[in-house]
């Protein structure tokens, strides 16, 4: 491609470097200058209270996209179009994984469809064989409550020997915590909804309300 020492994969690096430098770090003024000409931005007063949040709320958005430049240069050092398309596979109401598109502009909507819907179908597929293969562990009413204490999150106290295993599992790098979840599967998938955010630790919560902490321990 060219004559010096930069290979065609240097450029691209540089070139998703540059992309993503363009995108951050983005402030009010700049949500206003790119949504100006909306017609439902320009129904907000301007300096307005609803102007500011809604400018802030833009700004916050952008400031957690994921960084795709890399992907986004690839595409178009190669030729291909990003494609509305996508699927997404959840567990409950998280989405785990979600795979966008790219085509080359000679194929056209139907064969872009049927390959997108093909390729979800077994995907989901393969994860629900998996899943079959090694389904997840049942947590008791006592494995939540014991996660949960242990953030100081609800639950009752563990025995001594759970509390120094989760004190263990806090403190563990990622090999040992995996020889841990290995070992103790159920504690492994409480902590993982624990680490889910809001809604897994609700799930713990309606495994092991408050009222369940009167059962004689």
């Amino acid at each position: 491609m060219t004559d010096h020492q930069f290979t065609d994969d240097d450029l691209r690096a540089a070139a998703a470097l540059m992309h993503y430098a363009l995108t951050i770090e983005p402030a009010p003024a700049d949500a206003h200058a790119a949504l100006g000409e909306n017609p439902r931005w320009l129904l907000v007063d301007p300096g307005s209270d609803e102007d500011d949040n809604l400018r802030e709320a833009t700004v916050e958005l952008v400031s957690k996209a994921a960084d795709i430049s890399r992907w986004a240069v690839d595409l178009g050092a190669d030729g291909l179009e990003p494609e509305e398309h996508q699927f997404t596979l959840s567990a409950g109401p998280k989405p785990i994984i979600r795979v966008h598109f790219g085509f080359a502009p000679e194929l056209d909507d139907e064969a872009r469809a049927a390959f997108v819907q093909g390729l979800g179908a077994a995907a989901a597929r393969e994860m629900r064989l998996a899943l079959e293969e090694n389904p997840a562990p049942t947590i008791s009413m006592e494995t939540a409550a014991h996660v949960l204490f242990q953030e100081r999150l609800g639950g009752w106290p563990p025995s001594t020997f759970a509390s120094k295993l989760l004190d263990l599992w806090t403190s563990a790098d990622t090999d040992n915590a995996e020889h841990l979840a290995d070992a103790f599967p159920e504690y492994a998938a409480a902590i993982a909804l624990l680490k889910s955010g809001q809604p897994g630790i609700e799930q713990l919560r309606a495994i092991a309300p408050a009222t369940a902490a009167r059962i004689v321990r």
